[in-house]
């Protein structure tokens, strides 16, 4: 774009002080052709004697001006000046029809260092006015200066330039793209090395770096899972002889202690290993999905009410994925509240659950935290209230997995806080462009 604008505006440039020339100069656009005429109907009624006199004022430098008998046998018609002639025969027809107007040049074989164009002119009297007009400050093609077909010549250029350009950068849009939806996964999306050579080599290096940063991912998830075996084995252990200790208040709190301990193991295993990335897509109804939680939920605490909207809502998601991230968001809300209420919708091209519960909220300072790992505000996000810290993290990250949004909000008719979770429906472009990047993964 610099390369083009410095060219558009250089000739820019050149255009207006043209124009500006023009407009100073004392003759019209067509000033040679209109000064051929004038010094045709000056001549005209010139008288012979005078005549002398007069083709010297009319001769100037670039600009000489002869009266013949004839047209000289030399003389040959020139294509090249064929556009010039018919501007001059036009001018001298509009005072005296039928005037015969020629150009070329009187002496073909002359200096190619000096270039002139010649035009010979019938007089009322019937002689010829010869008129040679000096050319040596602009060179032609086809009668066009060289100049004005260079400029259009660099601007065809630069517009070619422009279009090769775009299509090398085409695959760095692609590469952007792919590093945005790497942000939000954790498989490694292939680019295809295209374009040019450095562009190669960088979508070369980041396909590598995907490589080593799955690997990474791997050996930690590889290794929080062997810790996280070891350790369930022995809380195993610490449970069955809790379970041989005589019942009391102590015993309880313990058995209590081991059940938080095995729920963070497995937030925390799932959070790092990313545990449905690669599950089965699957086209499923929100509104059965939703509905199977509630039941689930209700049979326990009965605190629950859910209202679905009457039209299908089918998304492209694996079902303990999105079991998962109801019954978090149901869990998280039934923890903070008395009770919640959820209700289904189609917007904006995507289906929509909005879970509310009665709860104290989250100051809005916190709202942007609360995804983090392990955060807890306070008053309301502390340890009294049980959970690993990790329930918000996951059900973002299984959402950002699969095209999914999630936007916390405090009600602001009512105390409690208000989750509305979209995910883009299964007929819809944004499904289809997040599940062709989870096959690529």
């Amino acid at each position: 774009m610099i390369v083009t604008a410095a060219m558009v505006i250089s000739q820019v440039a050149v255009l207006l002080s043209y124009l500006w020339q023009i407009e100073r100069s004392p003759l019209p656009p067509f000033a040679v052709a209109n000064r051929i005429a004038a010094v045709v109907r000056l001549l005209d009624r010139t008288a012979a004697e005078d005549m002398t006199d007069v083709l010297a004022v009319a001769s100037v430098e670039g600009f000489h001006v002869s009266v013949l008998s004839h047209v000289p046998a030399t003389f040959e018609d020139q294509p090249s000046t064929a556009r010039m002639r018919v501007m001059v025969q036009r001018i001298i027809d509009g005072y005296s029809p039928d005037r015969l107007v020629r150009s070329g040049q009187v002496d073909p074989v002359r200096d190619e260092s000096v270039a002139a164009i010649d035009f010979a002119v019938e007089l009322g009297t019937g002689d010829v006015a010869m008129f040679s007009i000096s050319d040596d400050t602009t060179l032609r093609l086809f009668n066009i200066p060289l100049g004005f077909l260079a400029g259009l010549f660099g601007i065809a250029v630069a517009v070619i330039a422009v279009l090769a350009v775009a299509r090398e950068t085409r695959p760095l849009a692609r590469l952007s793209k792919s590093i945005d939806e790497l942000g939000n996964r954790i498989q490694p999306i292939e680019v295809k090395e295209v374009g040019a050579r450095e562009l190669r080599t960088l979508i070369r290096a980041v396909n590598n770096m995907q490589e080593r940063i799955f690997g990474l991912v791997g050996n930690r998830t590889l290794l929080l899972g062997a810790i996280s075996h070891d350790l369930k084995t022995y809380l195993t252990r610490f449970r069955l002889r809790l379970e041989m200790m005589p019942e009391s208040k102590h015993r309880d709190r313990a058995v209590t202690d081991v059940d938080a301990m095995e729920q963070l193991l497995d937030d925390a295993l799932l959070f790092a290993g990313d545990a449905y990335s690669n599950a089965k897509i699957e086209t499923i109804d929100l509104n059965i999905i939703v509905d199977h939680c509630v039941s689930d939920t209700n049979m326990q605490t009965g605190l629950v009410s859910f209202a679905a909207t009457s039209v299908p809502l089918e998304v492209c998601i694996p079902e303990r994925a999105l079991r998962r991230v109801i019954d978090n968001l149901i869990s998280n809300a039934l923890r903070y509240g008395e009770h919640a209420s959820i209700t289904t919708e189609k917007k904006n091209g995507a289906a929509c659950i909005v879970i509310e519960d009665d709860g104290p909220g989250i100051p809005p300072s916190d709202l942007s935290l609360v995804f983090e790992p392990f955060f807890r505000g306070e008053p309301s996000r502390n340890r009294a209230h049980g959970g690993s810290g990790l329930g918000l993290s996951i059900v973002r990250q299984i959402l950002d997995a699969y095209g999914g949004t999630i936007t916390l909000s405090n009600r602001p008719e009512a105390q409690g806080l208000s989750a509305a979770v979209c995910l883009p429906l299964a007929n819809g472009p944004e499904a289809h462009h997040h599940l062709n990047l989870t096959r690529a993964g």
